[in-house]
């Protein structure tokens, strides 16, 4: 049995996610916001993602993730739709759970995972070592710190849509960045990653448009400006897209306990 109360709370963040869902198509008929949902990822984004690939389609359904986590990523979903991609992730810890979860599409090849540090250094020739190049259809970062310094470095992909974990303590038009620091590691605190504003002033010059951020306020979601077509929200600036941190949006839970049979 649930208990009453985590009922009511669960109850609770649903109503206050809906509020902010019509708010936001009012605002927009065109945002992405009120698409948000959650089987894999942390809070909304597999349905974001979900919305955007119904909107500029599909090419090869290729993705590359940073910092995947075992629990909650933004690609797994993907993979349960007939993708297939690279997990790159540091901790030796996650890399055997992630090993004992994925069996399955592991064996299949669908999903390769690999152990490396990913630096503004290396990240082009790491690219390369797990054999791939060129245009794919999705790349998503969340290393707690240097996304921006890999983001400007990156050349050996070229994804249509980049989604990437922002600091919403700095609301544009803030431009506030971590230090580079090829060893850095988050410590739970608020110095981690780079200002929404900066991320889009940098992506800019790389030719993405921001389209959305999520409910919780933790990730940004770029898409190359060749493909919106006015598919998406007419203004692309941080300001507009900008989402505040909802921590407590993420712990919604969903009605049952995970099951990893779906992979089979």
């Amino acid at each position: 049995a649930t208990n009453k109360k985590e009922v009511l709370f669960q109850s609770k963040l649903r109503q206050e996610i809906e509020t902010i869902k019509k708010k936001e198509f009012k605002r927009d008929k065109k945002n992405l916001v009120p698409y948000g949902f959650k089987v894999f990822s942390q809070s909304d984004e597999d349905g974001i993602l979900n919305e955007i690939f119904k909107r500029i389609e599909v090419t090869n359904k290729k993705f590359l993730e940073f910092g995947v986590n075992c629990s909650d990523n933004n690609t797994t979903f993907l993979l349960l739709n007939g993708w297939t991609g690279v997990w790159l992730e540091i901790s030796t810890l996650k890399i055997i759970r992630i090993k004992n979860k994925y069996k399955i599409p592991l064996k299949n090849n669908s999903l390769r995972i690999y152990k490396k540090r990913i630096t503004a250094e290396n990240i082009n020739k790491v690219i390369k070592s797990v054999q791939l190049k060129g245009v794919i259809d999705l790349f998503s970062i969340d290393i707690d710190g240097n996304e921006l310094y890999l983001l400007n470095k990156l050349s050996q992909i070229r994804p249509r849509v980049i989604v990437v974990e922002y600091n919403s303590k700095f609301p544009p038009p803030f431009k506030k960045s971590i230090k580079y620091s090829p060893n850095f590691i988050w410590k739970y605190d608020d110095y981690f990653g780079s200002s929404l504003q900066l991320l889009v002033d940098n992506l800019k010059k790389k030719n993405y448009a921001l389209v959305g951020c999520n409910i919780s306020g933790v990730n940004a979601f770029f898409v190359k400006k060749e493909l919106l077509k006015n598919k998406f929200p007419k203004d692309t600036s941080a300001k507009f897209h900008y989402q505040q941190f909802r921590a407590g949006l993420i712990n919604l839970k969903t009605s049952h306990p995970e099951s990893n049979k779906w992979f089979d």
